[in-house]
């Protein structure tokens, strides 16, 4: 069954992109994952709905392992029986599959109890130290502070 946090991250189908359009095997697809996880994560994080996500933690990594098998798979036969025409193809299915892996490497040894699912969004989200420093690194000095040429003043 797919749920919604899955339907967020990998489509409503899961291999809808093959069934559609085989061009999507292309860099497009490990862009449009990594986006999507990139995207929940995020959302889950400010949400603080980790658990909704952990809920999907196998199904996603079937999906994942699903699609480095799929693409390792035609990465094989293009590179046998694809020919030089297709060296652009296998280039791009290379930098896919490349990507895909690296993002299943960053996530899955790591991901196994919800946890570490926490620890790793927690990872992801600016401390509040590093968001008073964007804040103050942002923001103009105060009007009084300006209106002295810069100078500050003992009242400030």
């Amino acid at each position: 069954m797919v749920t919604a946090v899955l339907r967020e991250l990998a489509g409503p189908y899961p291999l809808l992109p093959f069934i559609q359009e085989p061009w999507f095997l292309r860099e497009p697809l490990g862009r449009h994952l990594t986006t999507a996880w990139e995207q929940t994560s995020r959302r889950v994080a400010h949400e603080g709905t980790a658990e909704e996500l952990h809920a999907t933690r196998d199904d996603y990594e079937i999906v994942l392992l699903g699609y480095l098998k799929i693409l390792s798979g035609y990465l094989t036969l293009m590179s046998r029986f694809g020919g030089e025409p297709q060296g652009e193809i296998v280039s791009h299915i290379s930098l896919c599959l490349e990507q895909l892996q690296k993002h299943y490497d960053a996530l899955f040894p790591r991901w196994q109890t919800l946890d570490d699912l926490q620890m790793m969004l927690r990872e992801r989200t600016p401390h509040p130290a590093e968001l008073l420093r964007a804040v103050i690194n942002n923001s103009q000095p105060p009007q009084n502070w300006q209106d002295s040429g810069g100078t500050r003043t003992p009242t400030d």
